[in-house]
């Protein structure tokens, strides 16, 4: 740009540009229309010029696409001169009216027509810029004084601050970016400033009342120097919104947003402190379109603050009806949209269609029209920042499925104003251009284009309100089971179900892996109107690894020996005698599906609970079954015991579980010799045991009725070996050791001693049982931690067990 040497008027008082084209016509000569101007040219002249800019405008973008240039929402401005001469000498003079200048009023308006250009302008503008014209005063006085300085050195755009050596009305001292010192020297004799002193650290220039001394800076960058100007012009962002309303830009407002959201994140995760979170006191540089957070010394942060800060804001925003403001969208090329379309499909039939409790998707909105893009801002909703357009569906759900909806949809709104729930089910990333807003805002975690489902469940009704919805966006079925049948999420669960035609006869199976803790696979199966579970074994328990396969035999067996005793379990679903029954290389059992909860965190119904499981020991006690021993308590102990011992000298603990160990010792020394095992184990009832009786096994029926299922560390032994084991599970609670409790340790004893009493001698061995099963139980957790060092759910555990142990062993 040139250099200002004064301003004779500048403001903001025009409404915006009436007309939004760019396009060429042809009549008596041919015209350029960009908005609200026209220019007239030859046929040579246009030639010339679309020539030249053809070759120009290839340069230019080519160095643009080089230095990754931004204006705007990521400005980077440029430092270099870069400008593009490629054929620039037009040859072609102005053919049409070369001289004229007139302004004429016209039935759309004033134009204002000089040499070949012609601008439209608004009567009313027109008005107030024949009022200017009247009282400008083109002859005033150039800029001299301090403040006339620095507001011309504004106007002009240059890089500076203001540096030592101020005097007020005297000398202007200023650090200037050592790009713009020329154009600071232009400006200044421009104005009649006379250069007084001219060395390579420090300029100055003399006028009639004003010494200016400049002094280059090579340390800040433009974007610096930027922000810095812009910043001069700071206030309250609540003012600035107030003053603004709906009339904001939409891109900065969502820009301002997206900087809120990130420092909420940041609040929230305890990465920002000693910051004020009243949004009434925030500011805001709508030049830098940035808010400043101020300092606030006694600031707490966390969870707790973040969210008050949110509730405010969001108040705020709602109360300017800011709340939610879509900004302007980039619509992708037609070879883009393409390629989208075909992930789009391929991931509403992997995520959604490949369920059984899907029975059709509808497609709306921009996937539909071919419209889909992205935005030129982040999109802030909520606690989201969009970076791309949704994809939006319909999901209508199986009646007899409804309780199948896949655990890794999200639930984000239970009940939408069509009484449809909102689910948001995946992501579609950007294949580019997320990289500078995640610099920009560490905090967020951007999303891509959404798959935004409106989920329809039969059960709630509003059949009528859906389909009227589905009408009224003109959705259309992407997907029907009744017509294109069945759809696996990968080849695996494909793979799958042809075996369990081949194994069960299954006509047609769905197969759905399910996402549990366990190195165990399992799989929903829906099958010939039955709800399964197909479990593969691919790790033991307490028995060795190459025993797997005869395990899974035992365990067959012995479910189906409990269950016609009347124990209420999973009933395994059998393959013909005599066949290979793997699957996928592994062994395999298909069990119906129970219907009801598992409730893993307290508090537990223990009188339910340890009657049922009272239940699976008792009717062995009554009448033994028979079943083969080859699994025994004692092998678990072999395996266990001896890994304590090994892990006991092991330097890679941390001080607190190295003491756990050296405290435990002693008790884990007293079960080495098989004899006192043997004599412990004589003094209680030999049952097949469960072997793994915690809150994760337990289905709570409908009515509140509990069932074990999960028979895989099964084993022969003494009861006392599962009843322990079961009370410290359901004292440690699971994951949610927050809510350890070890007074249901005794509790959950005396319920099963309800069902099925202990004998003198159980009662009598309990603290040892209790030190025998505290150090097994330890060594376990310690094998996972180890493993997983990052898991502090194992050290936690852990150190809990050791803890109740040594408090009891003394009794």
């Amino acid at each position: 740009m040139g250099i200002i040497k004064k301003i004779l008027f500048r403001g903001n008082i025009l409404g915006k540009p009436r007309h939004r084209n760019f396009f060429l016509d042809m009549e008596e000569n041919i015209h350029i229309h960009y908005r609200d101007l026209r220019i007239e040219l030859s046929r040579e002249e246009f030639e010339e010029i679309s020539g030249t800019f053809a070759k120009q405008s290839a340069e230019l973008q080519t160095i643009i696409e080089e230095k990754k240039y931004q204006d705007g929402k990521l400005a980077n401005s440029n430092q270099d001169d870069i400008r593009i001469w490629t054929e620039s000498r037009l040859t072609h003079g102005v053919k049409y009216h070369p001289q004229r200048f007139s302004l004429e009023e016209c039935g759309d308006g004033y134009h204002f027509h000089y040499r070949n250009y012609k601008l439209l302008i608004d009567k009313d503008e027109f008005r107030q810029i024949a009022h200017l014209f009247r009282t400008m005063d083109i002859d005033g006085p150039y800029a001299s004084t301090f403040d006339e300085v620095v507001r011309l050195l504004d106007a002009n755009e240059v890089d500076f601050v203001l540096d030592v050596g101020n005097v007020p009305d005297e000398v202007l001292a200023i650090s200037v970016a050592h790009y713009h010192m020329p154009k600071v020297r232009d400006i200044l004799n421009y104005i009649n400033f006379s250069t007084e002193k001219d060395e390579p650290g420090e300029k100055r220039y003399l006028g009639q009342c004003l010494t200016v001394i400049a002094r280059p800076d090579k340390q800040r960058s433009a974007m610096d120097y930027r922000r810095l100007r812009g910043n001069q012009k700071v206030g309250r962002l609540v003012d600035y919104l107030a003053q603004s309303g709906t009339a904001i830009d939409v891109n900065e407002l969502n820009q301002l947003r997206c900087q809120v959201l990130d420092f909420y994140f940041a609040v929230n995760s305890d990465k920002a402190s000693n910051v004020d979170t009243d949004p009434q006191s925030w500011l805001y540089s709508s030049v830098n379109r940035q808010v400043v957070f101020p300092y606030k010394p006694s600031t707490e942060s966390g969870k707790v603050s973040a969210e008050k800060m949110y509730r405010a804001w969001s108040a705020l925003l709602n109360g300017f009806q800011l709340g939610f403001v879509k900004p302007s969208k980039e619509v992708l090329p037609a070879d883009e949209q393409v390629a989208l379309k075909l992930k789009i499909e391929k991931v509403l039939m992997r995520e959604i269609a490949a369920f059984a409790a899907v029975d059709k998707i509808y497609l709306m909105g921009s996937a539909v029209r071919g419209d889909m893009g992205r935005y030129d801002s982040p999109f802030v909703h909520g606690k989201l920042a969009k970076l791309a357009s949704d994809v939006d569906i319909l999901v209508e759900i199986d009646p007899a499925r409804e309780d199948d909806i896949p655990p890794h949809w999200d639930c984000y709104l239970p009940s939408a104003s069509n009484h449809c729930a909102v689910y948001h089910i995946a992501q579609i990333p950007l294949t580019g251009g997320v990289e500078e807003w995640q610099q920009l805002f560490p905090h967020i975690q951007f999303t891509h284009h959404l798959v935004d489902a409106y989920v329809y469940f039969p059960s709630r009704g509003y059949r009528e309100e859906t389909d009227a919805f589905l009408q009224k966006f003109k959705a259309q079925l992407f997907f029907d089971r009744a017509r294109d049948g069945m759809v696996y999420y990968g080849e695996e669960e494909a793979r799958i179900a042809k075996r369990l035609t081949e194994l069960y006869g299954f006509p047609q199976v769905a197969v759905e892996k399910m996402k549990v803790s366990t190195e165990n696979a399992l799989f929903k199966v829906f099958a010939d109107k039955q709800d399964l579970i197909l479990k593969l074994f691919k790790v033991s328990g307490n028995y060795s690894s190459s025993r797997i396969a005869e395990h899974t035999i035992y365990e067959e067996k012995l479910v189906s020996a409990i269950k016609e005793r009347g124990v209420s379990t999973a009933e395994i679903i059998h393959a013909p005698a005599g066949i290979d029954t793997a699957i996928e290389g592994f062994s395999a059992l298909l069990f119906e599906r129970i219907p009801g909860k598992v409730e893993q965190r307290p508090e537990y119904p223990l009188d339910r609970i340890g009657a049922a499981f009272a239940k699976i020991h008792r009717v062995q006690i009554e009448k033994p079954l028979e079943l083969e021993a080859n699994f025994h308590f004692d092998d678990a102990c072999m395996i266990w015991l001896p890994t304590f011992d090994r892990y006991l000298n092991g330097t890679q603990h941390s001080p607190e579980i190295a003491k756990a160990f050296a405290d435990l010792a002693p008790l884990a020394a007293r079960w080495h010799p098989g004899e006192n095992r043997d004599v412990l184990f004589s003094r209680s009832p030999i049952v097949h045991c469960h072997g793994d009786v915690t809150p994760k096994n337990v289905i709570v029926g409908e009515f509140g009725e509990p069932r074990f299922f999960d028979f895989n560390n099964a084993f022969v032994g003494p009861r006392m070996a599962d009843v322990v084991d079961g009370a410290f599970e359901f004292s440690l609670a699971e994951k949610y050791i927050h809510l350890a409790d070890f007074a249901r340790f005794d509790s959950f004893i005396a319920h099963y001693a309800e069902h099925n009493p202990l004998t003198l001698e159980e009662t009598q061995d309990l603290p040892l049982w209790i030190s025998l099963m505290g150090v097994i139980k330890f060594t376990k957790e310690v094998r996972v931690l180890l493993e997983r060092p990052q898991e502090s759910l194992r050290r936690k555990r852990a150190l809990a067990i050791v803890e109740f142990t040594l408090s009891r062993v003394g009794e």
